[in-house]
């Protein structure tokens, strides 16, 4: 276990060339004074992707995603940033600070390592029992399967043998008790005393974290004995709402497609493997997907493809991981699969091509549940319309393009017989229901569908789409007005909507306290931090208030970055694991998160960083992962106005004008949220609270006159 503060974060940075780094994955190509690259995050044909010796970043001006050499590692392989960190230090020869373990630390870990080295043991033994004589029977089943021996390696394939005590009989000759295979999830204690085996005349599928450690079993059964596939217990190792089968092997081709195809069974993430049709499979470890899960491969992909079975279960499990999906950000497709056939089925008996059709087939969310609704009503009725449009409008309200939107729109209308308007109309409410579930759920909204790929947890501003961030849609709310949708990546921040320029507004004064810092005692001073939308836009321009003040006057956004960095790693601990997750990454727990608001001045500049990032939306229900949406958004905001910055003004009377009117925008936005919320109270027959009458006139008086406090 390490400790991090920005300074280690800031050393590490300043010893490493990001024109390297990027280059040991990208092919890099001078132009001028910058690199410049096809964006590895993103299919394109045109370089968009640039890389600054100079300010040592990289953003990309398709997909708006950007950071430094920590961001860029993270992203491209799928690491924490505490992962990240401790792979940069070794690399530039940085050593990281240990912090010592208390006693009941060092159990625990000791106690971790000594049950993976177990798995590991056991591991070995049920790969060189398949290759016994005791084997026949399971290498017969995979020979059948399409699996020969050539392949059992690269999945670390095994075997069971039918004894009670093979494993536990092996084991214990080599000095491993009998209880801690039990604690390990391989043995099971007999009643009248002693173990036997969990696993018995079962093929043996191993199940790795995300380092590649064995930390549970599947096993297949051979003899018809129930259940037919038989999982490690929950252990302190192994949680199946945390891991993925065939993470591991897949893991390169994740990487370079940007795509995974989520399956059901270990057959089947192998069958999309050693078929070679281009792509790399997971599966869910059962039919049950978790948000651990979910959250997990998103690390490593931009797009889904569900390749469930097409029975009812299977169909029941693909609309449960559709909404599941689209809350984590990631484009989600189908995959259809023909009636009682899995992928494994597939490629055995149709071959590898016949699976490659199907997953280049994968249809769309929206268009995907349309299918299903078109052969489940009966639209030849009122009542049947009513239903299908009913059933269809959340998932439209979902998708993000509003080119797509219309279209399928349109299209819909006219095949369901109703007015297109009407659908519009029902397309409007249901994303108003989407967006207000949050709050009185204590859960998100469901996040939107996309039509395209941009990568990030920022935002995209109106003007020219140079804001960093993962794009916003023009949508119409309630009373027409148009808005921008900021969605984050993270799947527990609900999706806000956000008038365009408000965001262009915020943006602006965050430019001005990093570029222009005497500015900030200005800005400060004319704006309270309630006035403040988006979380990540606060948090840089505290973040830039804090560095001027330590360096009297200056900014280095290289130092703001490393700042944004250690307040991502929570406690500061770089090396604290459990299965399948750093806990240091990120913003700690809700029970360590403070809730401290940044509205008392020093010298007029806000002095009110937290120890940890923000929360971020309303309605989230973990601070901790909120703050990692945050935090991914700042670090993409940063990137976008540190490579594209836009010239201020020359004159210093025309850039107070041009401050003096982005604070009004902020004004007038919490003006109208104060007014929407009074309309709400008023129309439920609620009393509306003094506070909100006098901050109501408050604002309304700054915004006849001068803006200010």
């Amino acid at each position: 276990m390490y400790r991090l503060d920005e300074h280690v974060v800031d050393e590490i940075r300043q010893r490493l060339d990001i024109v390297e780094v990027i280059g040991d994955y990208v092919p890099l190509r001078r132009a001028g004074r910058e690199y410049v690259a096809l964006c590895p995050f993103h299919d394109e044909r045109t370089p968009s992707f640039t890389v600054s010796p100079a300010k040592q970043m990289f953003y990309c001006f398709g997909c708006q995603v950007g950071g430094d050499v920590f961001t860029f590692v993270m992203k491209k392989e799928g690491w924490t940033f505490p992962e990240a960190v401790a792979h940069l230090a070794r690399r530039a020869g940085v050593a990281l600070r240990e912090r010592p373990l208390s006693p009941g630390q060092r159990r625990v870990r000791d106690r971790q390592e000594q049950l993976a080295r177990v798995l590991e043991m056991a591991a070995a033994f049920f790969r060189q029992a398949l290759r016994s004589p005791a084997g026949e029977a399971a290498r017969a089943y995979l020979e059948e399967r399409g699996l020969p021996s050539a392949l059992w390696d690269r999945y670390g394939l095994g075997y069971a043998p039918p004894g009670w005590d093979g494993l536990v009989g092996a084991l214990e000759r080599r000095g491993v008790a009998p209880a801690l295979l039990a604690e390990a999830g391989l043995a099971q204690p007999r009643p009248g005393g002693g173990y036997y085996d969990r696993f018995r005349h079962r093929v043996m599928f191993p199940i790795t974290d995300p380092r590649g450690r064995v930390v549970g079993f599947g096993g297949r059964s051979l003899d018809g004995q129930e259940p037919k596939y038989l999982n490690s217990p929950e252990t302190v190792l192994f949680n199946k709402r945390r891991l993925w089968y065939g993470l591991d092997w897949s893991r390169p081709r994740l990487r370079e497609t940007g795509t995974a195809v989520v399956v059901e069974g270990y057959m089947d993430a192998i069958a999309v493997d050693r078929a070679g049709v281009g792509y790399a499979a997971v599966a869910s470890l059962g039919t049950s997907l978790s948000e651990e899960q979910v959250e997990l491969l998103a690390r490593y992909v931009q797009r889904v493809i569900i390749a469930y079975d097409a029975d009812a279960a299977g169909q029941r499990a693909t609309m449960r991981g559709l909404a599941m999906f689209a809350d984590a950000g990631v484009e989600v497709r189908v995959a259809q699969l023909p009636p009682g056939r899995d992928p494994d089925d597939v490629v055995r008996r149709e071959g590898p091509d016949a699976l490659r059709r199907i997953l280049e087939a994968a249809v769309p969310v929206v268009e995907y549940r349309f299918r299903q609704v078109m052969g489940q009503v009966d639209t030849a009725t009122p009542r049947g319309r009513a239903e299908a449009v009913e059933a269809l409008a959340p998932w439209l309200a979902r998708v993000s393009s509003p080119v797509e939107r219309g279209e399928y729109v349109r299209r819909y209308a006219v095949a369901l017989g109703v007015e297109e308007g009407i659908l519009w109309q029902e397309v409007r409410r249901a994303a108003r229901a989407l967006r207000s579930r949050a709050p009185a759920t204590g859960r998100p909204a469901r996040g939107t569908l996309r039509g395209s790929i941009d990568g990030t947890g920022g935002v995209r501003a109106e003007r020219g789409g140079r804001a960093g961030g993962a794009g916003g849609t023009a949508v119409p709310d309630a009373g027409g007005n148009n808005v921008q949708a900021v969605r984050h990546t993270n799947r527990r921040v609900p999706v806000e909507e956000v008038p365009a320029g408000v965001v262009r507004a915020e943006r602006g004064l965050v430019a001005a306290s990093l570029f222009h810092p005497q500015w900030q005692a200005l800005i400060a001073s004319r704006l309270e931090p309630g006035d403040w939308v988006t979380p990540a836009h606060r948090l840089l321009f505290e973040l830039a208030c804090r560095e001027a003040q330590t360096t009297g006057g200056g900014v280095d956004t290289g130092r703001v970055l490393s700042r944004l960095h250690s307040l991502a790693a929570g406690g500061g601990d770089i090396g604290r694991s459990e299965t399948g997750r750093q806990e240091g990454n990120m913003a700690g727990s809700a029970e360590n998160e403070r809730d401290r608001d940044a509205d008392q001045p020093q010298n007029g500049v806000h002095d009110g960083v937290e120890e940890r990032l923000p929360a971020g939306a309303a309605g989230s229900s973990s601070p901790a992962v909120a703050g990692a949406a945050v935090y991914q958004e700042a670090v993409s905001v940063l990137a976008a106005l540190v490579q594209a910055p836009e010239p201020g003004p020359d004159e210093p009377g025309e850039m107070e004008r041009i401050l003096d009117d982005y604070i009004k925008t902020l004004k007038r936005h919490s003006l109208w949220k104060i007014q929407r919320r009074i309309a709400q109270l008023e129309a439920s027959g609620q009393d509306v609270p003094v506070d909100l009458v006098t901050r109501f006139q408050l604002l309304s008086a700054q915004l006849k006159g001068r803006v200010g406090r």
